[in-house]
């Protein structure tokens, strides 16, 4: 007979991360999760207290997975970039992103990602201020962003869409938008982050310009 694997806090985490992107946290349990690694769902307590304990473990490993990009010198490379790390991370784990974004207190592997944000701005010679705003401003539009393009805000409109927003539009109220229907349609989710990083790095790029003397 072959020998059963041993149940390690690692391969819990594991287990509980891929379910919780498959369900999502509606459905998950410990009992769904102990049937999936084949154990007793008391075998589970003897390596996380509780559930909560195991949802913060399953939390800190996913912030974990964030790339945060070497220093290039070039701080608009490196905000682009740690916004679209961030991005990335959110739509490799939609399920756990959804409960990172309720949940309430703070992580260790989160605060690795905002040392990074805060730093990149910093070192780019913002002043103190500017750069916890600008870091709130950025992570706002990233999660956000992200959230939306999870839950599929961020999709093409198809026949069966446009038709539908049409039926909701009068002309009479509504002739900017029935003029601008294929261009709302028209949804390109990589050119619209770009298009949204774009607008806010040039915004701080501006601030930094006008707070640094001639």
């Amino acid at each position: 007979m072959a020998k059963r694997e041993k149940l390690t806090r690692e391969k819990i985490v594991k287990v509980a991360m891929t379910m919780l992107d498959a369900e999502g946290e509606a459905g998950f349990s410990m009992r769904k999760l102990a049937g999936e690694l084949g154990v007793d769902p008391m075998a589970i307590y003897h390596h996380h207290a509780n559930r909560n304990a195991l949802i913060v473990e399953v939390l800190q490993a996913f912030m974990e997975e964030c790339d945060l990009p070497a220093p290039s010198g070039n701080w608009h490379a490196d905000i682009r970039e740690l916004c679209q790390s961030l991005r990335r991370l959110a739509k490799r784990h939609p399920g756990i992103f959804r409960l990172y974004e309720t949940y309430d207190d703070w992580l260790p592997a989160e605060n690795r990602v905002h040392e990074a944000f805060h730093a990149i701005l910093l070192n780019a010679g913002f002043d103190r201020l500017t750069v916890v705003r600008g870091v709130r401003l950025l992570l706002t539009f990233t999660e956000s962003f992200a959230v939306d393009e999870i839950a599929g805000w961020h999709d093409p409109f198809d026949a069966s869409d446009r038709a539908e927003l049409m039926d909701m539009l009068s002309p009479d109220t509504h002739p900017t938008m029935i003029a601008l229907i294929d261009e709302i349609g028209a949804v390109e989710a990589d050119e619209d982050f770009a298009f949204g990083l774009n607008v806010l790095v040039r915004g701080l790029d501006e601030e930094l310009r006008q707070s640094t003397p001639s």
